[in-house]
């Protein structure tokens, strides 16, 4: 409290505050253990069980997979399948925080599936239980039905992150009829499936979803703005195979530009097998980019987190907000993740009477860096150097 009499003094921010764009990539992982029952889980955790099914973060992959392979080896258990989606993760060298939604699997494919949905929601409370909130959620083995596919849909739009989806098909045609069924800039879809050695030492094939999700969280953590770029046209580390072949011609249709087209996400061969995608499904074309969308997401968030701290301030805080945004639009372009942006006030929609309710709208115009889809090159015969190797021979 000011003194009465004297000199008073006080210490105010009078400069833009940092705005951090949020660099880890947590992945959520809905999974089941064929016979691991709910009790089970609590227990190997250390905890007493309770009603809910459990979810679980974990500082890294290789934290995750020691808890699950234990868990299968002290109850005797014979399903890998969780500890593969995990080694699919961990072969390409991440680092982060891996979140397991577990659900039990039930003799009736109905409860099955009414359980994995229940495990795609929790994700949503997975903030209030472990600390942590995924980035991108996946359901290997089980995104291919059609009802947790729409689940994945739901809770990616609602939390704007990003689901990874694995299609069931025996062909090309297949694969892409099946795409009929998407329309969504928050879901990924993956085909075929992919070989690689699992973790009982033999070749299997697996779901492309939890690479896909290794691959962007690599790709988040390998520079400072690592989520503006693509994952696509890079070694899917692990994989030596897939389950069905797909042709791949540099410069001519071919199965993988065909599936690319129709914003399927594939594996070629091509100097290694690579991801070869990176689209999304969305009706607007400028949020068919996956790089696009995902860097628009972690601005936003920023600039929210940001904004927060003018609510229920005077107006006048405001400025300082709108100079803050701008240091980091001005920063992200420095680092090439943005073309151009402008900030500025709505002249429209920022009226008196909003103004006097305490409405105040910003907008945030911006130009991302985009990802090069397509290079043609014309190759063109000119025989405008004939002079020269006129005047070459009659030197000879």
């Amino acid at each position: 409290m000011a003194a009465n009499y004297g000199v008073n003094f006080n210490i105010s921010n009078g400069a833009a505050s940092p705005i951090k764009v949020q660099s880890d990539t947590p992945i959520g992982i809905a999974g089941a253990i064929k016979g691991a029952s709910k009790e089970m889980i609590y227990t190997k955790a250390g905890y007493e069980s309770v009603e809910a099914m459990p979810i679980f973060a974990f500082s890294n992959v290789s934290k995750a997979k020691e808890f699950v392979n234990d868990l299968i080896k002290e109850n005797n258990l014979q399903d890998f399948r969780l500890l593969d989606t995990l080694e699919c993760i961990n072969l390409q060298n991440v680092s982060n925080v891996i979140i397991i939604s577990f659900f039990e699997e039930s003799e009736e494919s109905e409860n099955t599936l009414t359980n994995i949905v229940n495990a795609i929601e929790a994700f949503k409370k997975a903030k209030h239980k472990t600390g942590f909130s995924p980035d991108l959620i996946i359901a290997p083995y089980y995104s291919h039905e059609a009802g947790v596919k729409a689940k994945l849909e739901s809770v990616a739009s609602s939390m704007n992150i990003t689901a990874i989806v694995d299609l069931y098909a025996t062909n090309v045609g297949e694969a892409i009829n099946t795409m009929e069924a998407f329309s969504s800039k928050r879901l990924v879809a993956a085909w075929p499936q992919v070989q690689i050695l699992n973790s009982q030492g033999k070749y299997a094939y697996v779901p492309q979803s939890p690479i896909i999700a290794g691959l962007i969280a690599h790709t988040d953590g390998d520079t400072e703005y690592g989520f503006s770029d693509s994952y696509s046209n890079r070694v899917m580390n692990g994989v030596t195979g897939v389950e069905h072949f797909i042709d791949f011609v540099m410069g001519e249709d071919c199965d993988a530009d065909r599936l690319r087209k129709s914003h399927i996400s594939t594996c070629i061969l091509c100097e290694g097998y690579r991801s070869w995608g990176g689209e999304t499904s969305d009706e607007d074309t400028i949020w068919q980019d996956l790089a696009r969308v995902r860097t628009f997401d972690r601005i936003a968030i920023a600039a929210q987190k940001a904004s927060f701290k003018a609510i229920d301030k005077k107006a006048s805080e405001l400025y300082f907000i709108k100079i803050s945004v701008e240091e980091l639009l001005r920063d992200l372009k420095g680092a090439k993740v943005l073309i151009g942006y402008e900030v500025s006030w709505d002249e429209e929609r920022n009226t008196n009477a909003n103004i006097s309710a305490g409405k105040f709208y910003l907008n945030i115009k911006m130009m991302n860096n985009p990802i090069v889809k397509q290079i043609t090159l014309e190759l063109i015969y000119s025989d405008e150097w004939a002079d020269d190797l006129v005047k070459s021979i009659s030197e000879s």
